[in-house]
């Protein structure tokens, strides 16, 4: 009977290449702040993302999907146009800015700030799409940042930006120590 050849360097080359390829759809998220245990949040204000990026629709799309995602997760978001519209009018970001005073207006306890990073398709041979951001919580009367967490996901195959950007807000979303975050609770019990 004939004798195979072994595994060698070759063959090991192959399989990390081969793995590596498969991860390459994978998402990271990162989140830090002093927070890490369940925040009482009365009300959440949640001014449009600020863009970092060169598309002039990422901030829009990310802050509609944003909300999406912490209706779901059954959070006291308070958003309406005219508050979107007031915020996206001014020029001054975070709390530093009117989006402190505009959360007082409105009776928001706390401010959720959005910074869309990249939001495109690469433009690599495969063309995947790319999302990053990052997602800080304010305490609107402090202008402490209690929270603070970034993440980015890049799709394959078949995947939109729109589909990437929603598992990199889901995952964000998960992270937010805020009592009743019901996708919080999901995750912790699975």
């Amino acid at each position: 009977m004939p004798r195979l050849p072994s595994a060698g360097p070759l063959s090991a080359l192959l399989a990390l290449a081969t793995l590596l390829t498969l991860t390459a759809g994978c998402a990271t998220v990162v989140t830090e702040g002093g927070a890490t245990a369940n925040l009482r949040v009365e009300r959440l204000l949640l001014p449009p993302f600020v863009n970092a990026t060169d598309d002039e629709h990422a901030p829009r799309a990310l802050t509609e999907m944003t909300g999406s995602a912490l209706v779901e997760a059954g959070l006291p978001l308070f958003q309406t146009e005219e508050t979107l519209i007031r915020s996206a009018a001014d020029k001054a970001q975070g709390p530093d800015g009117r989006y402190a005073e505009l959360a007082r207006t409105v009776g928001a306890s706390h401010l959720l700030i959005g910074t869309v990073h990249e939001y495109r398709y690469k433009t690599d041979l495969d063309g995947d799409p790319a999302v990053g951001l990052t997602l800080r919580l304010i305490d609107a009367a402090t202008g402490q940042t209690l929270w603070q967490g970034s993440s980015a996901n890049v799709g394959y195959a078949f995947a939109s930006v729109t589909s990437a950007s929603q598992k990199a807000i889901r995952a964000l979303v998960r992270d937010l120590p805020v009592a009743g975050n019901r996708l919080r609770r999901t995750r912790d019990t699975k």
